[in-house]
Parts: structure tokens; C-alpha cells; sequence
């Protein structure tokens, strides 16, 4: 059985590679945010318990609204508590204020997940919080398709990893409550900065299992992606109320709209 569950989703960055003139997570996909999508998609997942969503201070009553409209929707308004905190100046920093808003409470897994990835796989989710259960840290990862290359400065190649080692990190990931404070609390103290949590949890001594994720579950970050995750979204999320049962999601009923050369059953390695 999944413990209970709290979910921290930073909701902070700007987008500015998108070029829109606003938060790419307050894009709109089928009339819906990109940040309502990823929260309804959340909440089918039985186990969360507890939103905490960090944000800049004048997104904060839209983020609110956003997500206690989404709860409201899943029915799940009795059984899910949401939390809209300060966002901080790095993504490490959010998710450090959102883990606050976690502290005390009876949530024994939290799960970081990009606000601006609505197509994760929900079973290979379900995976990942049953390893990071059991384990103690688990992400979404895919295996690079492309050889990797290091690149200096000066862009000059200093080497090539072994592609078959080399996977590229996604969320969510998830981690036992304690695991996450702890790596947390020791990147501070040693002015550690970080990308994802993983590396954090890494960098404290923490053992960091993978399990496979799918090329759709894309960071939206450029115009194009937004296209992919329409389609993504048409034949998913849009085709699923957000009103039923969350405690019984459907996993393993997504849709590519790409060719996963990995397959389609997400599994721990």
C-alpha cells in the first residue's frame, strides 16, 4: 500500500523562452491552464493528499484558484489539502519552502513535479512512489537516444559517456519525507546548488532509483511543445473528467503521440 502523499509543484519560473508575455504554466491548452491539467492529472493519483504549490507573490491567488477549482472538480475537496506558498529565487528554493508547508503534517512520501509537465505516465508514477516506499527516492527517467557528448567552455569536446549509463532525468520524483528534508538541509549547509532533487538526495548520500518514464512526458519550454501536448492532451486528459475517481486511476491507458523506442510499460531498473 502507498503511503499518504504530498505533492510540492513549483510554480515560480517566468518562461521566457516561451516568448508569451505571460507564465507558461498559465498557458492554455483545450481551455484548460497548463497548470490545471497537470494538477487534475495529480489528483487522480489516490494516495495525494496534500498540494503545496510555491509561487511568485502575484500568481498567488491565480495558482489558488486554479487548483482549489481543480480539487473541487476531482471531488476530492475532503480528502486533499492545498497550500500556496512563497516561491524563492532558485527551483531548489520553492521546493525548500513547500517541504516547510509539508513539515508536521502525516505525509510519509513527497513528490516534486514540474508544473509545466501535464503527460506524465500515471503508471509508471504509481511505480515510483511504490520504490521511493520502499526505497527511499525514486524519479522518472528515460534512456538518452542520442550520443552524449561534454563540451568545455570553449566548445571543445572532452569526452563521451557511454550512452547505455546516460539517462535523462524527468519528474515527478519522489522521495520518503525525511530523505527530501535531510538532502535539503545538507545542500544548504554545504552551499550545494541543484537542478533536481535527485541530485540533491545524491549529493547527501542517498541511493536514487529510476524508473522509465515516456519521451510525452516533455517539459513544456518551447513553442513547439505546446503542440505536442495539445495532441497529447486531446487523446488523454481531455477525454477524462476530472470528476471521477481518483482513488481508481486509469494506469496504463495513455496514448503516444510519439514512437517510444523504450516501450510502453514503464518498469523499475
Amino acid at each position: 500500500m502507498i503511503p499518504s502523499t504530498g505533492v510540492i509543484i513549483p510554480s515560480a519560473g517566468r518562461g521566457n523562452r516561451m516568448d508569451s508575455g505571460q507564465p507558461k504554466q498559465l498557458l492554455h491548452i483545450g481551455g484548460m491552464t497548463i497548470l490545471g491539467h497537470t494538477i487534475s492529472r495529480i489528483l487522480r493519483i489516490g494516495p495525494v493528499r496534500h498540494l503545496v504549490i510555491p509561487t511568485s507573490p502575484e500568481l498567488e491567488t491565480t495558482v489558488r484558484d486554479i487548483a482549489a477549482g481543480c480539487i473541487s472538480a476531482a471531488g476530492r475537496s475532503g480528502d486533499v489539502r492545498l497550500d500556496v506558498v512563497a516561491g524563492g529565487k532558485e527551483r531548489m528554493d520553492s521546493v525548500g519552502n513547500g517541504l516547510q508547508a509539508l513539515a508536521g503534517t502525516d505525509v510519509e512520501l513527497v513528490m516534486v513535479h514540474d508544473a509545466v509537465r501535464p503527460c506524465f505516465p500515471l503508471d509508471a508514477v504509481m511505480r515510483a512512489l511504490q520504490l521511493a516506499g520502499s526505497e527511499g527516492a525514486a524519479i522518472l527517467a528515460i534512456p538518452a537516444r542520442d550520443t552524449v557528448k561534454l563540451v568545455d567552455r570553449a566548445g571543445r569536446i572532452t569526452g563521451t559517456p557511454d550512452r547505455r549509463q546516460v539517462w535523462l532525468a524527468q519528474t515527478p520524483q519522489v522521495f520518503r519525507t525525511e530523505v527530501l528534508l535531510d538532502s535539503h538541509g545538507k545542500a544548504a549547509a554545504s552551499g550545494f546548488a541543484a537542478t533536481d532533487d535527485a541530485s540533491m538526495a545524491e549529493h547527501a548520500g542517498y541511493p536514487v532509483r529510476v524508473v522509465e518514464g515516456t519521451q510525452d512526458n516533455l517539459k513544456i519550454t518551447w513553442p513547439v511543445d505546446l503542440f505536442f501536448a495539445e495532441q497529447w492532451l486531446k487523446e488523454n486528459s481531455l477525454r477524462h473528467p476530472t470528476g471521477e475517481n481518483p482513488s481508481r486511476p486509469h494506469l496504463a491507458d495513455e496514448k503516444p503521440i510519439r514512437t517510444h523506442p523504450t516501450g510502453e510499460n514503464p518498469k523499475g531498473i
